[in-house]
């Protein structure tokens, strides 16, 4: 399992949404940072989709 995010990365991530937390709420949220962290692993689309050419179609017109 990923490690938490970065102390400074979180705190800074707190600060821009205006989350406020006391520090034992602070202590917990950033440990279960790992879990977000794990879950955004798993929703990044693998390399070989990404490199696949798109395909347009045009419709013909009349």
């Amino acid at each position: 399992m990923p490690e938490p995010l970065p102390e400074v990365l979180f705190d800074a991530m707190m600060a821009r949404a205006g989350i406020q937390l006391t520090p034992e709420e602070r202590a917990s949220v950033h440990r279960a940072s790992r879990h977000l962290a794990a879950a955004l692993e798993r929703l990044r689309p693998q390399p070989d989709v990404a490199l696949e050419p798109a395909t347009i179609f045009q419709a013909a017109r009349p």
